[in-house]
This record gives structure tokens, sequence and C-alpha cells, in this order.
């Protein structure tokens, strides 16, 4: 067994998926969710375990727990296989990290760089202000190592020289974002020093950058960043991801406030599906990381002017994914952020947490906190603030129901407010529903006439893998080469059975998929069909099976002549334009059986 097959024994890909999405159970050894690669209503998503494979029908993409984890995480085959491993207790051959590529090699870079940081943090002397400020600021022990505060000196030349004893380069320090060519051009410079260090690590935990806070009285600025490299795009990065994934998917909701401090401190006291922005108006790529562990989301951002800006952008794209977005708020007389109100009393956190309000009702709140509600201007203003989220609200009854609220709070006439929303720009009145990709709709009854010839042939032989008794050896004209394959497996399978050997469908499947001469086209083809089968009839009667079964085989065969009838059709013109006489005949007589 070689280094992947013997992962992939060791795992189960309904763990691995379950890890991620929801899984429900849809048929024999099969589990169906919502596709994370796509927006959509109805499930079409599958996974099916028999088979250790899964299946989007709404995409058309498949293939292993291996796959899976690439697409899901965005990495290439050996991390996706590394990730595996690690969960398998697989040790996998050694790399070297002089010859491996440049992604892995800076990851290795900067996680040393975290190590080292971490160190001086803890044992140097000229750390002592910082060690003093993190005790000042409650973070214990286990939650600075847990987050890996590190301390990036005055002097950084004791560090470079462990750099480059470790075979780094300057080129990479500049390449990971730690240093910066000086501006003569000649020599590097440490980006960060003097300050308290946060390592940002991506989904996976690999530390991809890192946040530095100015601890001098320096007038320099007061937090420094990675700049983008190939590791660190920040518009793709959620601070504490990495450890607040798997509460986040457990809870199916996902806290999202501003600063570093806000995550950390709420994590260590216990409210851990928390993870922080950064600062930065939420992304469609930090959205899309969080789709797949929920559809949820609460949000703690500044109460200021910039605050409520910033939270608002973000909002947009949110909507757009169909999230279900609340929004957390508390006294800030109480605190100014989550760090200082967790510090006072972790329970007012966690109050304010499940007050949370939807959106709607935050926005229409709000409103009337900013706005006076006593002046003709201030009556405008709340109006626009407050209909700008209607244009959002899908159902108009519920749309209608806001309006009214708000006509009654202001005293004015519905029919005005009614006027204002529609002359916002007809793109602005999409709702969230407008603007969903038509979702994937798994046929309830199959419709042969509608089904093209291919989708007819997998159907066909989904039916017999699971239906052995419906087998039949037929005529059909295969259009697709792996199906016509696989016919020709069934056939020697079901006809030849071993003798004794009962057949069973999922030991015929196995027993075929394990073949060592079958392409694998083929294997991929059993996979995907065994999925098929539990799409389409997981709730269907024996009886109905065979009669959809005699269907299928009908208008196949009646495709078939069809086809043939065209292609002698053709090979016909060609042989009067030659004159050959005695192939027309013949070809004649092929068609006369067809007819």
């Amino acid at each position: 067994m070689d280094t992947v097959e013997e992962v992939k024994s060791r795992l189960d890909i309904v763990d691995i998926v379950g890890e991620y999405l929801p899984l429900k159970p849809a048929g024999t050894g099969s589990f169906r969710t919502n596709c994370p690669f796509h927006n959509e209503k109805t499930p079409s998503f599958f996974v099916n375990r028999s088979r250790q494979s899964w299946h989007c029908f709404g995409c058309n993409i498949g293939g292993d727990m291996i796959s899976f984890v690439q697409q899901i995480e965005g990495l290439d085959f050996i991390d996706a296989l590394e990730h595996l491993a690690g969960k398998a207790g697989v040790t996998l051959p050694s790399y070297n990290p002089q010859t491996s590529g440049l992604k892995k090699r800076l990851q290795a870079l900067n996680d040393y760089a975290a190590k080292l940081m971490r160190h001086v943090l803890i044992s140097d002397p000229e750390a002592g202000f910082a060690r003093q400020y993190v005790a000042n600021r409650g973070v214990d022990d286990l939650t600075a190592d847990l987050w890996r505060l590190g301390y990036a000196p005055k002097d950084w030349h004791s560090l470079e020289k462990k750099f480059y004893a470790q075979g780094y380069t300057a080129d990479e320090l500049v390449k990971a974002g730690l240093a910066s060519l000086k501006d003569s051009g000649s020599g590097i410079y440490f980006r960060f020093r003097e300050r308290l260090m946060f390592p940002i690590s991506d989904a996976m935990g690999h530390v991809v950058g890192f946040t530095g806070r100015i601890l001098s009285q320096e007038k320099v600025a007061k937090y420094v960043n990675t700049p983008e490299t190939i590791l660190y795009k920040k518009s793709m990065i959620l601070y504490g991801l990495d450890k607040a994934k798997t509460d986040i998917k457990r809870e199916d909701l996902a806290i999202i406030v501003e600063g570093n401090m806000d995550a950390i401190t709420s994590h260590q006291f216990k409210v851990t599906n928390v993870v922080a922005s950064s600062g930065t108006a939420l992304t469609q790529d930090q959205l899309q990381l969080l789709k797949r562990y929920t559809g949820n989301i609460a949000i703690s951002f500044d109460s200021d002017e910039a605050g409520l800006a910033a939270t608002l952008r973000g909002l947009d794209t949110a909507r757009q994914m169909d999230f279900n977005i609340k929004i957390i708020s508390y006294d800030q007389n109480l605190g100014k952020d989550p760090d200082e109100l967790i510090r006072k009393d972790v329970k007012l956190w966690q109050e304010a947490v499940s007050r949370a309000k939807p959106i709607m009702e935050w926005i229409y709140a709000k409103a009337f906190e900013l706005y006076p509600a006593t002046t003709p201007d201030g009556k405008k203003k709340i109006a626009q603030f407050v209909l700008n989220e209607c244009r959002y609200v899908a159902h108009p009854v519920e749309r209608d129901a806001w309006i009214g609220k708000l006509a009654k709070a202001l005293d004015v006439d519905p029919e005005s407010l009614r006027q204002a929303l529609k002359r916002q720009p007809a793109a602005e009145l999409k709702t969230k529903a407008d603007q969903a990709p038509e979702p994937a709709k798994p046929a309830k009854t199959l419709n042969t006439q509608d089904k093209t010839t291919n989708e007819l042939e997998a159907i066909w032989l989904a039916i017999v893998l699971t239906k052995p008794q419906l087998f039949a050896k037929t005529d059909i004209h295969w259009i697709h080469p792996p199906h016509a394959k696989l016919y020709n497996l069934l056939e020697q399978s079901y006809n030849s059975p071993i003798p004794g050997q009962n057949q069973e469908p999922s030991l015929l499947q196995d027993s075929i998929a394990a073949s060592a001469s079958l392409e694998e086209d083929v294997k991929r083809l059993v996979d995907y069909l065994a999925i098929l089968a539990d799409r389409e009839f997981q709730d269907a009667a024996n009886d109905a099976i065979g009669l959809e079964f005699s269907n299928i085989d009908k208008r196949l065969k009646e495709l078939s002549v069809h086809a043939q009838r065209q292609s002698l059709e053709f090979q016909m013109r060609e042989a009067e334009r030659l004159g050959d006489t005695e192939k027309i005949n013949a070809l004649l007589e092929q068609f006369s059986k067809l007819t």
C-alpha cells in the first residue's frame, strides 16, 4: 500500500467532509448537504461512504477526500495530503526544505520567526516591558502560548544571524514580509522592531504573516502588518479562524470582532467561536471562508462613525452570500470594545452575544439613535438609512411591515416611503433571492425526453449497479466510452458470477472498482454512479425503480436506433457519391433491419 492509500484507508471521507459541512443521510451510505463551492438552496452535494467519494451535481465536480480538502482549503495536492496524513497519524516521506516550493519554504520561515520571537518575549531581558504589557492586558501564559505572542527586539541582528544559520536568505526574509530592502538598495532591515508580535495564521494554522504593536514612545505607526506576499493576503485572512473554526461549526455561528485582542480575550474566557477582521470591512474572500463552517454571523464592531461605515460596507457582500446577519451591541460605558467588556465581566459579553439583533432590527434602532425624528431633515435621514436596508428584505410582506412601522414612528404616509424605496436604482433593489444563482434541483421524477443520451446512459448504469436483478444484455449503442467499458464489465460480472458469491451491489461495485486493470476514468465513473443512484432513487420503491429503468432502457434503444440510422444514411450518401452499388445494397439491408 502506498502512502496516499494508507492515509485514505485510515480516514473516513464522511468524517473529513463533516468537519466542514453539516451532512444529512441520503440513501444507502450517502449523505447530502448544500455545496460549499456555489450558492444553492437545494442540496446537490453528495458524499458516499462506501465509495469514499463526493460529487456536486450543481458544480459537476467531485473526487476523493484529498481533492475535497484541496478544493475547500485552496491547497495543492501535497499540502492536502500532509493535512490528512496528520489526522491519520501517517508519517509522509520527509521533504527537503531546501528543494521544496517557495510557498512551503516561506511558511517554514514564518513559523521559525514566530518561535524565535516567542522565545524573546518569554526570556529576553529587553522584553521585560513587553511581558509587563501582556500581563497588564490580562493575557495568561496558556493563552499567550496558544496565540504564540512574541516580541521583536530593537536590535534584530541576533535574530538575523539565526535565520541565516538555518539556511534562510535575505531574499527569503523580504519575500516572507519580515524584512524590506533599504532605500539605498543595498541590504535589508527588519520591518518589526520594539513591537509586541501577533502571528497571523491561515485556516490551516500555517503562519502567513504578523501584526506588530509598537510598545515604545516612538512616534511611528501603532500597528505594522506584513505586506502582501504570496502567503499573506489581508482580504483573505480572518485572525483566529484556525482556532475558532471547529467551535464555529459546532455553534453554527461565527462572532466577528474588530481587533486581535478582542478575539484573544474572548477565547481566553471560553467564548471561542470568535474571529477578528483586523480592522477591515468584511471581504468576499473572508466571508467565503466562514461559509465553509456556518451561514450565521454576529458582528461586533466599533460604534463610531468609521466603524459603522466599515460594518455596513461588509454587510452588502454578506447579504448577497445569503448569510443570516446579527449585530452585537452593548453599553459603551461598560467597555469601549469586547476586550475591555470581557475583562470587566465575561457575562456582559455573553449576554451581548445572546441579545444580538437581526440586521434589520439593528438598522432600525440605530437610525433613531443617529438622527432626530423631530425635524424634517432628521426624518429624511432616518428614512434613507432604514429604507436602504429594506431593499434587502426579500419577502414583500415583511418589507411592507417595516415600512408601516417606520411610517408610524415618523408620522408620515406609508405610501411616501414606498415611493422613496421605488426611487432606489433598480440594481440596488435586488434581494438575496434575486442575486443568488439558480440552485441545482435534483429531479423528483425522471423525464426521459428531457435527458441527454449521456445522462440516460449514466442513470441506466447507476440502476443496474445497485439493482443487479434488473440487468439484462442489451444492444444499446453506448455513446460515452467509459459507459461502454463499464457495461462490458457489468455483463461479465453479472452473467458470470463467482460461484457461491452473493450478487450484492456493494460487492460487485467494489470488485469492479478494485480491478487492477481498470482505467482511472471508469473507477471515477463507478464512484459517481453510486452517488447518482442515491440522489435519484433514495426514496423510491423497487417497483418504481423498475418502471423508470424500463422507460430509460426503451428510450436509450430508440436513441441508439436513431443514431445508427443517421450513420447509415451518411454512409449511403457517400457510397452513392462514389458509385459503390455493392456497398449501397449492404447498407440498405442493415437499414431495413432497423425499421
